[in-house]
């Protein structure tokens, strides 16, 4: 069994010997966030990037167009959270023109809490992220949540 398979197989989130440059980038990207690494984030997502983010009434909902904007779209989440909100990166795959990234978004917010399985699709150019469609697994939930 490989490094990359005993990774999958184990449900690691742990990057492997055989990952992708983007998967990698994707990882550093996730944990930049974590760490609120400002120059990381901006190094990976140009200004003319757009995020997607599901829903109509939430709070976040809508694409999210330039850096700046991306920016203050994922500053919002902990401010709406009052800090509550963390991620568990799952798994990383990427190849030269995609990443996708699997996690579980936790928070609490007036009352409510989430606990949801998430999946981004990047698209990727010359290594950086230029656009984000994020999926929800329970979108009806998601969209109260952040409302």
């Amino acid at each position: 069994m490989t490094d990359a398979h005993a990774a999958t197989e184990s449900g690691s989130s742990r990057a492997s010997v055989h990952e992708h440059p983007n998967a990698a980038r994707i990882r550093a990207l996730f944990t930049a966030f974590r760490g609120a690494d400002l120059a990381t984030i901006q190094a990976t997502i140009p200004e003319d990037a757009v995020w997607h983010f599901p829903g109509r009434r939430g709070k976040l909902a809508g694409a999210h167009r330039g850096r700046q904007a991306i920016l203050q779209f994922l500053m919002a989440v902990p401010q709406l959270t009052d800090g509550s909100f963390h991620l568990d990166l799952e798994h990383v795959l990427g190849d030269d023109a995609h990443a996708v990234a699997f996690f579980r978004g936790h928070g609490a917010r007036n009352g409510k809490t989430l606990d949801n399985p998430t999946c981004l699709r990047m698209r990727m150019v010359d290594g950086k992220v230029v656009e984000v469609w994020e999926f929800v697994w329970d979108l009806f939930a998601v969209d109260d949540f952040w409302s």
